[in-house]
């Protein structure tokens, strides 16, 4: 049995594993660039076009999606506008059958509107996210023509994630502001 040690010790090695775990990661997006880009940047022209971003996700990351509509629309601290991405899975009733009666509800509501999903495929939210052109995809565990790939076995996916929204929501209020020009 191995002896005991300072929980002090013990945090102190477990910070300095957490720092090299998210490092050795740290350059993961490089290499999606270009897809990320388009994807980001379609996106982005979409919502300062006047369109409606709706957040849905696979039941995994329901957390990620209340996350990122509670981020981008803060109040407080910061200085900017309220933005319309809001959360899908609120608004969806919790047994829905007919993606074109949902989509009708939602051509009603919404003047042109977009699913970001994230999540797996082969479930019935995702069907209705991909039954919409132009959506902003975040796929687990499968690849889709304009969607990033992302493994639900990855130990770092919530950092991931967490880092992917940081870049999108800095990209979206730069490009807002001015301070970047959209390809």
């Amino acid at each position: 049995m191995t002896a005991a040690i300072e929980i002090s010790d013990w945090m102190l090695k477990a910070i300095r594993e957490e720092s090299e775990s998210v490092a050795m990661m740290s350059g993961w997006l490089e290499m999606e660039r270009y897809q990320w880009v388009s994807m980001t940047s379609r996106t982005i022209g979409h919502i300062l076009n006047g369109g409606t971003l709706l957040v849905c996700t696979d039941e995994d990351r329901q957390w990620f999606g209340k996350y990122i509509v509670s981020s981008i629309n803060r109040l407080g601290g910061k200085s900017r506008p309220i933005l319309p991405v809001f959360n899908f899975t609120d608004l969806l009733p919790k047994v829905f059958k007919e993606n074109s009666l949902i989509n009708d509800a939602l051509d009603i509501s919404y003047k042109d509107y977009m699913f970001w999903y994230i999540g797996k495929t082969g479930n019935p939210l995702a069907n209705l996210a991909f039954s919409r052109e132009n959506g902003f995809f975040w796929i687990f565990d499968d690849s889709i023509q304009d969607g990033l790939t992302l493994s639900s076995l990855d130990t770092m996916i919530d950092y991931k994630l967490i880092q992917l929204f940081r870049i999108f929501e800095k990209t979206l209020f730069d490009a807002l502001f001015g301070k970047i020009i959209l390809e």
